[in-house]
């Protein structure tokens, strides 16, 4: 009788395994009609490509699974083995420089609206980075390095536990499969060449490996990432599974193209003919090269037919000369002429200066075309190293709107200078009040509605910023 028992006892958690592993199998070669639970840019194109970002606004999109995946079969169990992969391509308006980039996650929920976008991808926050109670497992391809998060590099796949700062990364590449025992060729992430990933996990012996290679070659045998990590702990009995991706702060488009998964099972191969072309960036390089030799050549005529309007012009292009790179097209509107801000400022001359601190001189200006005053900040940068990031954050910052917070307006730039515009405040700076012993005393009342300004300001660059602000 009680063998009998033992027996059923068995049978039915056969069956309760089984039922766990055989309903948790999908695929999308393509997405054109596919039922995902989507929210953010996230969005299908009429090609049938899972679009989780666009070039039209800094957002995050995510892109999840409708149903939850049974990873355990019993709530104390071990987790099941599982494996997916899936091919994505980063296409970006800039050759070198993209929005961060995709992370596929393992989440307890679907719903990631706490979460920002920047070096977080959309799937936490500062506040939320590294804790327990996050339930969290993803493989991130990313292509900004984040010294915070201990990247290392912009160029780089991880193996993300519950924060964006990496148990385990690697350099985006693959090792081939041949007698020397795999060559490692890397991979520009954000080539806007179509790659596959595959991700598997070993339940029985906790090996999480991550696999990457161009579409349309073989698996690697080698894997480029893996690690021992029991994930029974972390995952939770049902978890859902999909894509999150955040095109700050470079506009980017991230596209899945197709996807599969399977728990307790090989996820089934995609079939790569079917799937949907990535958009490609129209560049017209030969063009611009002839373009270029034409417009020298003509340019080298001219100066020998007219030496004296040569030399006018060439002495008046150094005097107002600027450094424009392609990166920087974007930042169009927010880049002043240094031309306007030299004929604003009157020349930075000294009559106009308002003060000066260790990051450079601050002068009163009125822009010729519009008459609007403003403040021109010139800040010496004699390195080239880090000035696509500097810029960035620049023009990031220039987002921030608060009464108690002084505009930025935007930047120029020229060889060892940057200049930075502000809305100039007529009343002067707050030192001043405080200090001046021509101006009158500034009663309690007003000093304690300063502060609450301050605090205030303060309060939105840490906390109510989709971004945080150090000051």
């Amino acid at each position: 009788m009680y063998l009998r028992i033992l027996f059923l006892l068995l049978l039915c958690s056969l069956n309760l395994e089984l039922s766990a592993s055989s309903n948790d199998d999908f695929a999308f070669d393509g997405f054109r009609g596919a039922n995902l639970s989507m929210d953010g840019t996230a969005t299908i194109t009429p090609d049938g490509l899972l679009r989780l970002t666009n070039t039209t606004k800094l957002l995050k999109g995510h892109a999840f699974y409708p149903a939850p995946v049974r990873l355990k079969a019993s709530p104390a169990g071990k987790v099941l083995s599982f494996s997916t992969t899936f091919v994505f391509g980063i296409v970006s308006e800039n050759r070198d420089l993209s929005g961060h980039g995709i992370i596929l996650a393992l989440t307890p929920s679907k719903d990631l609206s706490g979460a920002i976008g920047t070096q977080y991808m959309g799937l936490l926050s500062p506040a939320k980075n590294g804790n327990a109670s996050n339930h969290i497992v993803g493989v991130e391809l990313d292509t900004i390095q984040n010294p915070e998060l201990g990247d290392i590099n912009a160029n780089h796949v991880g193996i993300d536990i519950n924060s964006l700062k990496s148990n385990a990364s690697y350099p985006a590449g693959y090792f081939t499969d041949d007698n020397s025992g795999g060559e490692f060729k890397n991979l520009s992430l954000i080539s806007g060449e179509p790659m596959q990933v595959w991700v598997e996990y070993d339940g029985r012996g906790m090996q999480l490996n991550v696999t990457l290679a161009p579409m349309g070659v073989a698996k690697p045998r080698i894997p480029l990432l893996s690690s021992t990590v029991d994930l029974s702990a972390i995952v939770l009995d049902d978890m859902y599974v999909g894509f999150s991706s955040s095109s700050d702060p470079f506009l980017t488009s991230h596209y899945i193209l197709g996807w599969s998964l399977k728990v307790d099972g090989q996820a089934r191969a995609l079939h790569l003919p079917s799937l949907p072309s990535l958009p490609r960036v129209v560049t017209s390089g030969k063009s611009r090269n002839s373009w270029t030799l034409w417009v020298s050549l003509a340019s080298t005529l001219f100066v020998l037919c007219t030496v004296a309007g040569a030399a006018f012009i060439v002495r008046r292009r150094i005097k107002f000369s600027e450094l424009m790179e392609d990166w920087e097209l974007e930042y169009g509107p927010q880049r002043f002429s240094f031309k306007d801000l030299y004929q604003a400022t009157r020349g930075f001359r000294d009559q106009e200066l308002l003060g000066a601190g260790g990051f450079g001189k601050v002068y009163r200006g009125v822009l010729p075309s519009s008459k609007e005053e403003i403040a021109v900040k010139r800040v010496s940068h004699d390195s080239r190293q880090g000035m696509k990031e500097f810029v960035a954050e620049i023009v990031s910052i220039g987002r921030l709107r608060h009464r108690n917070l002084v505009q930025l307006l935007g930047y120029s730039r020229r060889r060892g200078g940057l200049f930075l515009v502000y809305d100039f405040m007529p009343n002067g700076s707050l030192d001043k009040l405080l200090f001046d012993r021509t101006r009158p005393t500034l009663s309690w009342v007003r000093r304690f509605h300063a502060i609450k300004g301050v605090a205030a300001g303060l309060l939105y660059l840490h906390e109510e910023w989709e971004q945080v602000v150090i000051h």
